[in-house]
């Protein structure tokens, strides 16, 4: 079967290139080439220039121009957007076979752009009114007034979007629930490269070798994305955009510092070369990050938590080269980071030491198709599990602190290489756009022969996925499209997985929108799900992956459960949605949903327990699982339990108040319906939604106050049990209050940056204690998660400057 998919694969892959390639060659085109400027003159950078209903789009550069090369000739009206200034439309713009048209766009101030253009909701350009999904634009502005140097920060006022802050400039991600201290239901993406870990699935997050000073924007879609992005897409996709070489010429330079010993320096420098262009870039950080101790229970003895450092440090450096073609562009990138500091798991805490992660990628595009070739790859360098070398240290005495971490390591060498090839074409005369996309994946990873079923086959754990996908947009009346998508996913080791996805988009107005939409989604069982195989992990406790199934027995022959190998978890999700300009002053985004989740992934639980009377065998063998000396195991691993209902509402909105102030908030409101599930607490904690039910933002920016910029955001979470794995407890309420304020200094093209994240904060509960003590103040400490430390004021002051 596989053998027929692969060739299948690469018959698509031809198919698509042979088909769309010529079409892109025979086309008569032009180019649309211009500038920028604001009213008083000054050019304006990181505007979005459109070609209404084609796709096509470019970003304006540091001094203001843009070039887009490659356009079927044709009259189209040409839209361009940026945050803080009014959208301009010229509604009739036409390209001439091998000529360049060129255009000159004023933009007037306006403190936030309604409306816009966004990427991801279907892998083209369009209106972000017209997505067919909740979606949420950061462009670089945004970036650069968001709190802290790292990317993480901008994410807090996302709508739908679960913001964990679990360290000064660590968080962790979710949307629409069933959060968990593992999770991996979010996908994330940098330049249309996937970016997980394949050990585990986890989003990258800080292990990104992109500094902040490099990127162009964040787009966050909500809900499920598998019939485009694919098995990592249950809940919604992070997807992160960098700078072009061509469009942000010059060098960056940025250096901050803070409380907690917190220091950062980042730089970027770009440059080109008549039709060759490229950029440089580098960061190093580090903080003393706040800490707390917890204690390990194993065989009914306490363990204080011994070995954990949590100084967080960090270095990236990253660079590409690009080359403009004709209507053609080429990039090949690369990069690489190391990082240090703590993160949860559902059984405790890892110590990162020396954890790297570095990829290459080499990309080819035109306006009607695009090639993508990549390898990711992440390396544990001598990270440990902390809860093993607690309890290791006691329990071997004998043994230097080197040794007993060698004892607790996690070696690991993964990679991830994917390939995808995408086309996009037109149908006039049925005024529909079609796209199609194929995409290869391979995860494949090696424990050194110590935690993975490499241990006893002696080969790496590898898994191929095929992915097929098209859309179809198609505009029923000159009001009323019709999108209809659908995702074909052939994996090593599960049957075939369908994501159909459909919706109704009608448009009575240019910024008004309605919409109704059907997703299906599934997440696939990651390698530590599969293939973990780990007798010992702390004497007589082992972990192994559930391929086979387990049969639990008394040691009689009396069968207590069975349970059956893991296969993928689905999200089913119906989406009634709005949004809107509304005279001009006003952007609603407004999304209802229910999903309907399947065969929940459970935390990584135990068992079986031979000490207390239960005996695990694997299913399909029936050998008793023990260590390879035969001794008895208390055995761990993971399998599918449960269905349940969620249902709920999340909003957005911005106000223009005036020339200068800006009002914006989100809000989300979710009911768990029913949940189907085993009364255990394994059942409990799979399904256990794990996020507020009510979470809302109130931000004010204010723009136009001489040389300054300010921003203030207010947040809070309304607090809700948190189960994942030895993670269980309540996480209090909480109201934090985030402010920014930046100047530019004179004509040195330097700015200042001020930030304090959690400046005034209200709590409902003693985060020394959790018992409930209601209250307020300034450096008042709160928490977030679970088993993690409590949460501060951190305070960041900037100096950027920016040399064209």
């Amino acid at each position: 079967m596989h053998t027929v998919v692969r060739r299948l694969a690469r018959f698509a892959l031809a198919i698509l290139a042979l088909s769309v390639i010529p079409q892109a060659a025979a086309a008569q085109e032009g180019s649309l080439a211009g500038v920028v400027r604001a009213t008083d003159g000054s050019p304006l950078s990181g505007v979005q220039i459109t070609l209404t209903g084609t796709g096509l789009g470019v970003i304006s550069g540091e001094d203001g121009t843009f070039r887009l090369p490659g356009i079927p000739t044709g009259t189209y009206s040409v839209e361009a957007t940026s945050l803080g200034y009014a959208a301009w439309a010229e509604p009739s713009v036409r390209i001439t076979a091998d000529e360049t048209t060129r255009i000159e766009i004023t933009l007037t101030d306006q403190p936030v752009a309604l409306g816009g253009f966004v990427v991801s909701a279907s892998r083209g350009v369009e209106r972000v009114t017209e997505a067919p999904a909740t979606i949420t634009r950061i462009d670089e502005r945004e970036l650069d007034m968001s709190v802290g140097n790292s990317f993480a920060g901008a994410l807090k006022e996302v709508q739908g979007l679960d913001y964990i802050q679990v360290g000064s400039t660590a968080a962790a991600i979710n949307a629409r629930g069933f959060n968990s201290s593992f999770n991996n239901r979010m996908l994330m993406i940098e330049d249309n490269r996937i970016s997980v870990l394949p050990e585990s699935g986890l989003p990258i997050g800080g292990f990104t070798a992109i500094p902040k000073v490099d990127l162009a924007g964040i787009e966050v879609l909500i809900g499920p994305g598998a019939a485009l992005y694919g098995a990592d897409a249950s809940n919604g996709v992070v997807s992160l955009q960098t700078k072009d070489p061509f469009q942000y010429q010059g060098t960056d330079v940025e250096v901050a510092g803070g409380n907690r010993s917190y220091i950062d320096a980042q730089f970027r420098h770009a440059q080109t070369f008549g039709n060759f262009g490229f950029k440089v870039t580098g960061e190093y950080q580090e903080v003393d990050d706040w800490d707390n101790q917890l204690t390990y229970v194993s065989g009914g003895v306490e363990y204080p938590e011994i070995g954990i450092d949590f100084k967080s440090q960090v270095k990236r450096v990253s660079g590409s080269l690009v080359n403009y073609a004709g209507s053609n562009r080429f990039e090949l990138s690369g990069g690489w980071s190391e990082s240090d500091g703590v993160g949860q798991t559902n059984v405790g805490r890892n110590q990162f030491d020396d954890w790297t992660y570095n990829f290459a990628q080499l990309e080819w595009s035109n306006p009607n198709f695009y090639v993508n070739l990549y390898r990711n790859q992440s390396q544990a360098g001598n990270s440990y599990a902390v809860n093993r070398y607690s309890v290791n240290r006691v329990v071997m005495p004998d043994l230097t602190d080197e040794e007993v971490k060698l004892e607790s390591d996690w070696p690991s060498d993964g990679r991830l290489y994917g390939a995808e090839a995408q086309g996009r074409f037109g149908l006039d005369f049925l005024d529909t756009e079609v796209v199609l996309g194929a995409q290869y994946r391979r995860d494949q990873v090696s424990s050194m022969e110590e935690w993975l079923t490499d241990r006893f086959t002696g080969e790496d754990v590898t898994i191929d996925t095929y992915g097929f996908y098209g859309q179809v947009r198609s505009a029923l009346t000159d009001k009323l499209d019709l999108v209809l998508a659908a995702r074909v996913d052939e994996h090593d080791n599960y049957d075939t997985q369908f994501s159909p996805k459909a919706g109704l988009v009608f448009s009575p107005t240019e910024d008004q929108s309605l919409r109704v939409t059907y997703n299906r989604a599934f997440k696939s069982p990651t390698i530590l799900q599969t293939n973990f195989w780990i007798p010992n992990f702390v004497p007589f406790v082992g972990v192994f992956g559930n391929t086979t199934g387990f049969v639990i027995d008394d040691g009689a022959g009396t069968v207590l459960q069975e349970l059956a190998a893991i296969e993928p978890e689905t999200n089913t999700t119906w989406e009634l949605g709005y949004k809107g300009v509304l005279g001009e002053r006003v952007y609603v985004d407004v999304t209802a949903f229910r999903s309907d989740y399947e065969n929940f992934f459970s935390p990584l639980t135990t068992i079986a327990n031979p000490f207390g009377g239960s005996f695990a065998s694997f299913a399909d063998s029936g050998d008793p699982v023990v260590d390879e000396d035969g001794n008895p195991q208390i055995v761990l691993t993971y399998f599918n339990l449960g269905q349940a209902v969620l249902q709920g509402i999340d909003l957005g909105t911005n106000v223009v108040l005036n020339d200068r102030f800006t009002l914006s908030a989100t809000t989300s409101l979710y009911d768990l319906q029913s949940v189907d599930a085993p009364e255990n607490a394994q059942g409990e904690e799979a399904t256990a939604l794990n996020s507020p039910t009510v979470k809302w933002t109130l931000g004010l920016d204010a723009v136009n106050l001489g040389p300054v910029t300010a921003g203030m955001t207010l947040r809070h979470v309304t607090g809700y049990e948190f189960r994942s794995g030895i993670n269980a407890g309540k996480i209090p309420t909480f109201e934090t209050v985030d402010l920014m304020v930046s100047t530019a200094l004179g004509s040195t093209g330097a700015d200042l940056n001020v930030g304090v994240t959690n400046l005034f904060t209200c709590r409902s509960a003693n985060p020394a204690t959790g018992e409930e003590d209601r209250a307020c103040g300034f450096g008042e400490e709160h928490v977030e998660m679970v088993n993690m430390p409590s949460i501060g004021t951190n305070f960041f002051v900037g100096l950027r400057y920016r040399l064209r």
